[in-house]
């Protein structure tokens, strides 16, 4: 009997062979339905595409972890998928540490740059690095993509923050020369106010005020609709105190108060009128000078790439103890990327003797905040630089000097 039953599965095995040989054998004498074919398995590149896919979902929806996770392991899956470019430029996108990130970008750059992904890594290197004050690096990144990508259609882009950079840097006759470059070959670009508004900036720095105020006065007259119309406002106020036009000056605090009551500026704005209006009594009061703070959040300013700030856990200590007056510079200990050394660097502050306070800032296409860790607010360089060397002995780390 269990011979019988043996049999029969010998039987069965061999009749279950023949039926998967038999069309491989036909195969050999007549080709296969064309249903067949189409019936085939889904291929390597169609399966990586796939999940590219979805961690391009998952970033968009910022499932950060998740989307680093699909994408870490479709790179180590199909690392000649013709995906993998992308993948990559995504993954230095959701790099959390500084460091690293810049790495991976510059690695891509070179790796790439015959590709959009080799392009587009260099325009994010530049703007990692600007965002960080690191502004030496900002504009070698910047200058190196104008080199590379002279035909790239993110060139007045480039080009107005490679200008900011060098205007950051004191290289004010550079950094106009390349904003009028903006103006002169992309006039109708978004970036041609913004660039004018460079323009200004930069004579302001060179204590050509005239210049400065031809510049900003233009903004107003042909760009109704630039976006950024409150640090005109201020920057005029400032150029009409230096040229001592006070009433001009109080014209242009009143008018950014009035018509862009949220804007970040309006502190600064406010504590203008209120120190003009004490020193020439021949001046009208202006009400809003008194008028509460803005509860909105800060519009997103013009010194950096696509930046809006962001509030902190530290609200409170981030404030710093001084007036509205204008002090553009400040004294900055370091960049960070995690809140681990965001609060040893305020440690080693505070143990100096002073306060920190800390600025966030979080760009469009970086899905974690940066940090800068600051002490102190200064109405001239001189002061700041002074004081960021006698910062640095202390903490025995290099305090730097930014400005806004």
């Amino acid at each position: 009997m269990k011979q019988k039953e043996n049999k029969r599965f010998f039987y069965y095995v061999l009749g279950c062979s023949l039926s998967l040989c038999i069309p491989c054998i036909c195969g050999y004498l007549m080709p296969l339905p064309s249903f067949a074919i189409q019936a085939t398995p889904v291929t390597t590149a169609d399966s990586g595409q796939s999940l590219y896919d979805k961690a391009q979902k998952l970033f968009q929806e910022k499932n950060y972890k998740q989307a680093k996770d699909s994408l870490n392991q479709l790179v180590a899956k199909y690392p000649m998928g013709d995906f993998i470019p992308k993948a990559r430029l995504l993954l230095a996108n959701l790099q959390e540490d500084f460091t690293v990130s810049t790495v991976q970008f510059r690695e891509l750059a070179t790796e790439y740059s015959a590709r959009p992904e080799g392009e587009e890594a260099q325009k994010d290197l530049g703007s990692r690095y600007y965002l960080a004050d690191k502004y030496d690096e900002a504009a070698d990144s910047y200058k190196e993509f104008l080199d590379h990508y002279p035909k790239s259609n993110s060139m007045p882009e480039v080009r107005y923050w490679y200008a900011s950079s060098l205007l950051a840097l004191d290289k004010n006759q550079e950094a106009l020369d390349e904003y009028q470059k903006v103006l002169n070959d992309s006039p109708d670009s978004p970036w041609a106010p913004k660039a004018l508004l460079g323009t200004g900036n930069a004579y302001f720095k060179m204590k050509k005020y005239q210049d400065a105020e031809k510049r900003y006065l233009k903004i107003l007259d042909q760009y109704h609709f630039y976006d950024e119309m409150n640090l005109v406002y201020l920057k005029l106020g400032q150029t009409y105190e230096s040229e001592q036009k006070w009433k001009e000056a109080h014209a242009a605090y009143q008018t950014l108060i009035q018509q862009y009551p949220q804007a970040f500026e309006v502190s600064e704005a406010r504590g203008r009128l209120q120190e003009l209006e004490k020193e020439h009594a021949d001046l009208p009061p202006a009400a809003e000078a008194q008028a509460p703070e803005p509860t909105a959040t800060p519009v997103v300013v013009a010194s950096e790439p696509t930046v809006t700030p962001v509030p902190t856990e530290t609200a409170q200590e981030a404030a710093p103890e001084t007036d509205a007056i204008s002090k553009p510079f400040h004294v900055q200990v370091g960049v960070y990327s995690k809140k681990l050394y965001v609060d040893k660097a305020q440690k080693g502050v505070r143990k100096a003797g002073y306060k920190p306070y800390v600025v966030t800032v979080k760009a469009g296409d970086m899905p974690y905040p940066m940090y800068k860790v600051r002490v102190g607010d200064f109405a001239d360089k001189v002061s700041a630089q002074k004081f960021a060397d006698e910062l640095t002995k202390k903490l025995k780390e290099k305090a730097i000097v930014v400005e806004d």
